[in-house]
């Protein structure tokens, strides 16, 4: 009986959690305040099934983990694309010849003896 009361107290607790909006890691205090004593999970079922609050705070997560998992993912929307804008078509240019480099020229070596006038 043990088992079946785990997998109803999860299926529960999955339940709020989805139907609150309510974050995977929430306290029990909070949960309890947000949800309503009335409706929320005792105390005493924690204890005894799951020892504390974040066992079956963990088990909760693997279950919609596990219902994520199974819902079929959306296809992406294709967005329409927008349509080519007109190209306006220009003449080439031609393209100039490029020069060949001037050649360095080195000055002439000038004579270490002077020549007489």
């Amino acid at each position: 009986m043990a088992v079946r009361d785990k997998a109803a107290t999860i299926e529960k607790l999955a339940k709020q959690l989805q139907d609150f909006e309510l974050p995977l890691d929430i306290a029990y205090k909070t949960y309890v305040q947000i949800v309503g004593a009335r409706n929320s999970i005792t105390p005493i079922v924690v204890k005894k099934n799951f020892k504390a609050w974040k066992y079956l705070l963990h088990a909760a997560k693997v279950r919609l983990a596990k219902i994520e998992a199974a819902k079929p993912k959306p296809e992406p929307k294709v967005e329409p694309k927008p349509e080519p804008k007109p190209e306006v078509v220009s003449t080439p240019k031609p393209k100039s010849v490029p020069k060949p480099p001037k050649a360095k020229v080195k000055p002439a070596a000038k004579p270490a003896v002077k020549t007489g006038k």
